[in-house]
């Protein structure tokens, strides 16, 4: 949920730097993600007993506890996460979005406790499935195999996202949209937080973003007015294509890049 809000974020920014009324802007038309060209892992994460026993989870930013018991525990904004065991060190995860499942995980650490396998499943709100697999390695140890430091060195996703930018309903705004989870932002990128839209959107998520010179814009996704995610993006010179280079607050070591290339 996180990286398609990144994304959306990332392609608001990249109009600001452009004219208003350009009947030739760039940015207007379909963007599609190329996992060729882009840099996906790298990112961490860290689980953790805390002394009531629940477990607890964070990647610097974001943080909540929880136990698999099989009980909705809340992550933000309206989502929550639903954990039971489904063998040794396996689990199953589900999301919801004010109490509509979202999100289901199967989650498996090997016998030494040294990598871990998620693979996502789910359906789009525009009614496509999607499976999407992620392995981690264990940066550094806890106390015990689930608990500790994890890190992301391999990502696999069954349909990559695609955008659509286009005249809003102002001549100086912008419309951006992700059909398949039925995302949606217009506005001026003026530098004020815009709110996000769509049903698997936790609540109070907004944008924001600055201008640094002609191709070149620095961005923020915030929930509740905390920074979750930023980043900057970058237009090649032919106008094709656009990079992502964005990171966790704190974690600027961790950045990853995405690649996008003009469809229409």
């Amino acid at each position: 949920m996180q990286i398609r809000i990144r994304n959306l974020a990332v392609l608001m920014v990249a109009a600001v730097a452009l004219p208003a009324f350009a009947a030739d802007n760039p940015w207007f038309g379909t963007w599609k993600l190329d996992p060729a060209k882009s840099h996906m892992t790298g990112s961490t994460f860290t689980y953790s007993k805390v002394a009531n026993g629940m477990d607890h989870f964070t990647n610097g930013v974001l943080s909540f506890d929880f136990t698999a018991n099989g009980l909705d525990y809340p992550v933000m904004g309206g989502s929550t996460t639903n954990w039971v065991s489904t063998g040794p060190n396996q689990w199953k995860s589900t999301d919801k979005m004010n109490g509509k499942v979202t999100n289901t995980s199967e989650i498996t650490l090997s016998a030494d406790c040294k990598t871990m396998t998620e693979i996502d499943t789910g359906t789009r709100p525009d009614g496509t499935d999607y499976h999407n697999q992620t392995v981690y390695t264990k940066a550094k140890s806890g106390d015990g195999c689930l608990e500790g430091t994890w890190k992301s060195t391999k990502v696999s996703e069954s349909a990559p996202g695609s955008f659509v930018i286009s005249q809003g309903s102002s001549p100086d705004a912008w419309k951006w949209e992700i059909p398949g989870w039925k995302e949606t932002v217009e506005g001026k990128p003026d530098g004020t937080d815009l709110p996000l839209s769509g049903p698997q959107v936790p609540s109070d998520m907004t944008v924001s973003m600055k201008a640094d010179g002609a191709r070149k814009v620095a961005f923020q996704v915030k929930q509740a007015g905390k920074v979750i995610d930023q980043g900057e993006q970058v237009l090649a010179p032919n106008g094709k294509s656009f990079t992502e280079t964005e990171w966790t607050p704190g974690k600027e070591n961790e950045k990853q890049t995405y690649v996008f290339n003009k469809q229409s």
